[in-house]
């Protein structure tokens, strides 16, 4: 019994290598290969079980998952963060707030009762107050939500065409503003040049293409929904939807970079990337940039709570050698299918 588990564990060691290898490489080239962005929090517990059952049966053999576990270190370095807050003096003094959040138009606050959306409203634009980010990047903008958010009345700067669901809002004034557009009104990239605090910088507000395979996944979690054969064709299609999206998102990425590359000024890039931190599509807009998540996160960092709970696909990322992060946090709510990431971070010149 032991030989066969340890067979079966070197086939899926050799399986894991190779993943770590392909996961991120480009979807319209090996669009297949994209897919296993997807399944790497899964390999990691998988190696995790196989370490405590050799540990329990023959401890000898620990190595092999162990391994395993180490040629994908660079992974694992994305999925988890162990940072703190920074609270040097610039973090105290010079430093400004950005939230990033899909607000999914709001629709969790629309009720069939007037008396109780009102409430949720209210809940909602204290919650904005109560945090009070000095810039919101939002994605899934409607004129239902941007009504909300002007509510709020803290921002006298805003950045918002109908056509396109990104918007960004600010206490900061806009010297330029802007579209990257990618020809569609479901996901788009919106871009402004603010003044802060005598310093120039630009940030973009982003939605990439969405995967849209919310219901087909409902399908496969629902067995009393579809028979097995169909549920073959239902995954099928997931993996159509899946390629599809992702060779989008890869030229959206790309469009974005030669956008900034063009940029005067430091650059922030938040928005929902719609894809996990293994991906290619990170690995595009990344180069060059940190994640505030890796810089001062902490745990998981899951900004989904959708169909496929567990996924970080909203980031901020700054240029490296000019955004210093301070903080970051995941705000928990039930205002949208994404939670907002809250950052604190400050432009070095």
């Amino acid at each position: 019994m032991l030989r066969f588990i340890l067979s079966c564990n070197i086939v899926w060691s050799f399986i894991c290598v190779v993943i770590y290898f392909v996961s991120a490489l480009d979807p319209s080239t090996f669009w297949l290969f994209s897919v296993c962005s997807l399944f790497l929090p899964v390999i990691f517990l998988m190696n995790i079980l196989f370490v405590l059952f050799w540990i329990v049966f023959h401890w000898r053999y620990t190595w092999l998952p162990i391994l395993t576990l180490a040629i994908g270190w660079h992974s694992w370095t994305l999925l988890f963060a162990f940072g703190e807050e920074n609270k040097n003096k610039k973090c105290q003094q010079e430093a400004f707030t950005i939230m990033s959040y899909n607000v999914y138009g709001l629709k969790q606050l629309k009720d069939t009762s007037e008396s109780k959306m009102q409430i949720k409203k209210s809940k909602f634009t204290t919650f904005i107050r109560e945090h009070e980010p000095d810039i919101l990047c939002v994605q899934e903008n409607n004129f239902f939500s941007d009504d909300i958010i002007n509510k709020t009345g803290l921002y006298p700067y805003f950045h918002y065409m109908i056509q396109h669901g990104a918007a960004i809002y600010s206490r900061y004034p806009i010297l330029d503003k802007g579209l990257v557009d990618f020809g569609t009104h479901t996901n788009s990239c919106l871009w402004v040049d603010l003044l802060i605090q005598g310093k120039k910088l630009r940030v973009y507000s982003i939605h990439l293409q969405s995967n849209r395979i919310v219901k087909d996944v409902e399908k496969i979690t629902d067995e009393q929904e579809e028979k097995n054969e169909e549920k073959i064709n239902v995954i099928k299609r997931i993996l159509r939807k899946y390629r599809n999206s992702a060779i989008i998102r890869t030229r959206e990425a790309r469009q974005i970079v030669e956008h900034a590359a063009q940029s005067p000024y430091p650059c922030i890039i938040a928005g929902d990337f719609n894809d996990t931190p293994f991906s290619h599509i990170y690995k595009v807009l990344s180069k060059g940039r940190k994640d505030s998540f890796l810089a001062c996160g902490d745990g998981i960092g899951t900004t989904y709570i959708g169909a496929l709970p567990g996924l970080r696909i909203d980031f901020v990322l700054g240029d490296e050698n000019v955004i210093q992060f301070c903080s970051h946090r995941v705000l928990h709510t039930s205002y949208s299918d994404h939670n907002p990431v809250m950052v604190k971070c400050y432009a070095k010149r």
